[in-house]
């Protein structure tokens, strides 16, 4: 297998070109861009929402597959305490990686994959937001079928560290052809938890149980609200959700065996849907200590905390 990589300068972009795939990453966040499909019959079909567009659409979320760091969602006020003290004050949701411009660590072509490696490490200007020093790696695997995404934490600090991670692609629906209310969103197991959330996404402490088999029928105003499960009863190998088109022969499917969570979010009446993998999610409607939140790991000094999610194409 065939691989070519490239640095644009000037858009600040890595590209690595495979037989069956096409990659942009953006060094600002390490954000997945584009990852075009070279299908067979139908050509090129750009996955990711916005797929490999550099500036911002007059419409709708300017974004393409943000990683989230050190919060998943939102704290009220952008702020919150530790029940040691520790304060927190983020400048926007899900964190500050996706502001970020990150190093490139390496570029290295293993034959049968591809492989970027990015890394970020706590300064100034993250320590005045979140007291913790960390470094985080990303790590992005192009194969011949899939796109792999690595992100590993390191707590660097003396003391423990709360943290959320996840990841945040937006797919574009449908790829091909027909209306995104016709496409088919399928999520993983029979029955999973559903945890409910006000209009500003913070958790209310309720629940419910969804049935999961067959297609599940959501809606524009519920996707805008977003959908959030808990997927930590089901076998981690179960945890993956699938996106097809209208006619079921093309789509995407994301795995997720190490994030026990999953968001699921568009604008109302945009041509995407976010498939967003986590560990944690938004703050409860009562705020809680910062490292009492829902899905908050608490990484000792010196520890690591290794995350897995991938991207496979459908038909």
């Amino acid at each position: 297998m065939a691989f070519d990589h490239r640095y644009v300068e000037q858009d600040n972009i890595d590209i690595v070109t495979g037989d069956n795939f096409e990659l942009i990453v953006s060094r600002l966040g390490a954000e997945a861009i584009g990852l075009t499909w070279k299908h067979p019959t139908h050509g090129d079909i750009g996955l990711l929402w916005r797929n490999g567009c550099l500036n911002y659409p007059p419409l709708f979320w300017k974004s393409h597959a943000p990683i989230l760091f050190p919060i998943v969602g939102g704290i009220h006020d952008l702020k919150s305490t530790t029940t040691d003290g520790a304060q927190v004050q983020f400048k926007k949701q899900h964190g500050f990686v996706r502001h970020s411009q990150v190093r490139l660590g390496g570029a290295m072509d293993y034959g049968d994959h591809f492989a970027l490696t990015y890394r970020l490490r706590a300064n100034k200007e993250t320590l005045a937001m979140y007291p913790y020093r960390f470094a985080l790696t990303i790590i992005y695997e192009l194969w011949a079928d899939k796109l792999v995404q690595r992100l590993t934490v390191s707590n660097e600090d003396t003391k423990p560290m709360p943290f959320q991670l996840g990841w945040h692609p937006g797919f574009t629906t449908p790829l091909i052809a027909g209306e995104k209310a016709a496409c088919h969103l399928r999520l993983p197991g029979e029955t999973i938890t559903q945890l409910l959330n006000d209009d500003r996404c913070y958790l209310t402490g309720e629940s419910k149980q969804i049935d999961a088999r067959g297609d599940f029928a959501f809606t524009e105003a519920e996707l805008d609200r977003t959908y959030m499960f808990d997927l930590s009863a089901l076998p981690p190998e179960q945890r993956a959700v699938e996106l097809l088109d209208p006619d079921e022969r093309i789509g995407v499917r994301l795995r997720f065996a190490d994030y026990p969570h999953l968001g699921l979010w568009s604008d109302a009446d945009a041509p995407f849907i976010c498939l967003e993998a986590w560990q944690g999610m938004d703050d409860a409607v009562e705020q809680e200590p910062f490292d009492k939140k829902f899905g908050m790991v608490i990484l000792p000094p010196g520890k690591n905390d290794t995350r897995e999610a991938t991207i496979e194409p459908i038909g």
